[in-house]
């Protein structure tokens, strides 16, 4: 309740008794009871919204404190160590994995190595594991069997955190909080230089946009970046990830809201951030691929064929068919060509 409300309360009280024992009743004593009337009404008002208030907030407090209260599936095991990156190679190892309460593996036996400076494409049809297989890196799962190391280190023997500050994932679907772009861009490191801010925007190609608003770096991009194109905020995604300095930088179909010229701009911006670590591409816009030091197409959880883009094709399998559909000329196709 309102701390003015009993100033009013206690005042007209007083007031009323003195004038009733004295038995006057003048215009200024009137005057001064309706005013602390006037004064009573905005409290007495607010009795019935903070009443709503108190109800939303014990609901809410309820749903927060049960998903804090929640037990985690991924924990750190007794005295993990941290993650130390010194080659930055990522590693699988006969890696399956099936969701908790399924009979299905969603990935089985996928096994290959990722050297520091390279870059591994997943290609493969919606639903064949290519998400799920990127998301086991930072143990947002863990595998079901088989291992994932880097420099040799079993990511499910060193501490959640460490790890997660080696991994940064860019999602499709990114999430904007309502601040200024800077604050966005610096979410994994609020102490970042604005210099190293700057170089990730232009990285991701978001520079010359921020520069041109009135605001620059300070401009409140709205809930869920409400203020910003889809590009936009993908772009903006990319940058807080980029300020990371990640060992392993994954990318999960991050540009499939930017159109192929500033992709192709951000692609060639990255080549040297791409020198000091291992970036892992996930993508249906095969333009996006092709510059992969690996391929991996996977298809229902298997690795069904890996090379490099030329490789693949000459090799004439379900790359080189998914490459005829989406880069060749339709009049090229064979059923075009038995109309």
């Amino acid at each position: 309740m309102n701390f003015s409300f009993f100033i009013a309360m206690g005042l007209v009280l007083w007031l009323g008794g003195l004038k009733v024992t004295s038995g006057e009743m003048t215009v200024g004593t009137l005057t001064q009871f309706l005013t602390f009337m006037t004064i009573l009404q905005m409290p007495v008002r607010q009795l019935g919204l903070l009443v709503n208030a108190i109800a939303r907030g014990a609901t809410c407090g309820m749903r927060l404190f049960a998903l804090l209260d929640l037990d985690l599936a991924v924990k750190d095991k007794a005295g993990a160590p941290e993650l130390k990156v010194s080659e930055g190679t990522l590693s699988f190892e006969h890696v399956s994995f099936r969701y908790p309460g399924t009979t299905r593996d969603v990935l089985k036996d996928v096994s290959f190595v990722a050297k520091r400076g390279q870059t591994i494409a997943l290609v493969g049809p919606p639903g064949s594991g290519k998400s799920t297989l990127v998301h086991l890196i930072p143990r947002y799962y863990d595998v079901s069997s088989g291992t994932i190391s880097i420099d040799g280190q079993n990511v499910a023997e060193v501490t959640v955190d460490s790890l997660r500050r080696s991994v940064a994932v860019v999602q499709q679907d990114s999430f904007l909080f309502t601040t200024t772009i800077e604050n966005n861009i610096a979410y994994g490191n609020p102490w970042a230089k604005e210099q190293r801010i700057e170089r990730a925007a232009e990285s991701a190609q978001l520079h010359n946009y921020i520069a041109g608003l009135p605001a620059g770096y300070d401009t409140i991009v709205g809930e869920r970046g409400v203020s910003l194109s889809g590009g936009q905020r993908q772009r903006l995604t990319i940058a807080r990830s980029l300020v990371l300095k990640p060992a392993v930088m994954v990318f999960d179909d991050s540009t499939a809201a930017i159109d192929a010229g500033t992709e192709q701009r951000i692609r060639l911006a990255m080549r040297k951030f791409a020198e000091g670590r291992v970036t892992i591409v996930i993508s249906h816009r095969l333009s996006s691929l092709m510059h992969a030091d690996l391929i991996l197409f996977i298809e229902d959880g298997r690795v069904v064929e890996r090379g490099s883009h030329l490789e693949l094709l000459a090799r004439g399998g379900k790359y080189k068919a998914l490459y005829d559909l989406q880069v060749r000329p339709e009049a090229d196709l064979p059923m075009a060509a038995g109309k």
